[in-house]
């Protein structure tokens, strides 16, 4: 048993075991950034166990076409399985989170594995790049502009003594109000969920500040309402209102 044939084996299954994290950390959302980072991981090993499985194939003549064609459509799926509008439902759902962590092994295995059967070197070059579409995500993929940073200015200072931030102090009644209007067509009444996700228990993934920057500059396809549909004080209105659902 050469060491290749032990090596690839122990590399799969520590990648599946990484992927089963949100079974032991269900509800920590993560940014968006860091969830992509770890994808990364997640798709480096996968892929490199897919190479180790293949071994040290026969130089010269490609192998058949099918494994190109594989190696090279496997990273389109597994970019879309990190779209991160999904985030926020998954990371609460953790078997949902698991099945979606999975997806991207499976889909990094076959990249690897698939490449280096058509020719060899093509698996690792093949590896590489969906490591590096999942890692150059970081600065961006399927996302709008997103942290403290980049959140429009604010009319009006935070209010000493208070849990409000850059927007304001809400009011509580007309964020009710306005989520009516303007969220609980996706989000559900009451913030129960629909086509979009469920925002019961907001208050334990998200704190009031990050609700706000999250309604000022969300991620598609959750649509950007302000600055203009809503005002900086409705953002901190609707905002104190989803805090408060359970």
């Amino acid at each position: 048993m050469n060491k290749r044939s032990i090596a690839a084996p122990i590399v799969l299954v520590a990648t599946v075991l990484f992927s089963l994290v949100p079974l032991v950390r269900e509800g920590v959302e993560l940014p968006v950034a860091e969830h992509h980072l770890l994808h990364a991981v997640m798709l480096a090993g996968a892929a490199l166990a897919g190479i180790l499985f293949v071994g040290s194939p026969v130089r010269g003549r490609p192998g058949s076409p099918a494994w190109l064609l594989a190696a090279m459509l496997a990273p389109l799926p597994a970019m879309l399985l990190m779209w991160p509008s999904d985030y926020a439902y998954l990371e609460t759902h953790a078997f949902g989170h698991v099945v979606e962590h999975l997806g991207l092994v499976g889909l990094g295995f076959v990249t690897g594995y698939a490449g280096q059967r058509y020719a060899n070197g093509i698996g690792w070059a093949a590896g590489l790049s969906v490591v590096a579409m999942a890692a150059l995500a970081a600065g961006g993929y399927g996302v709008g502009p997103g942290g403290a940073a980049n959140v429009p200015p604010a009319p009006q200072a935070a209010v000493p003594g208070t849990t409000a931030a850059a927007f304001g102090e809400p009011h509580v009644a007309n964020g009710a109000k306005l989520f009516g209007q303007n969220c609980a067509v996706c989000h559900g009444v009451a913030g129960a969920g629909g086509e979009g996700p469920s925002l019961r228990g907001e208050s334990a993934r998200k704190s009031l500040v990050l609700a706000e920057h999250w309604i000022a500059n969300p991620a598609p396809p959750m649509p950007k309402l302000y600055p203009g549909t809503l005002s900086a004080q409705d953002v901190a209105d609707v905002a104190g209102y989803v805090e408060t659902l359970k």
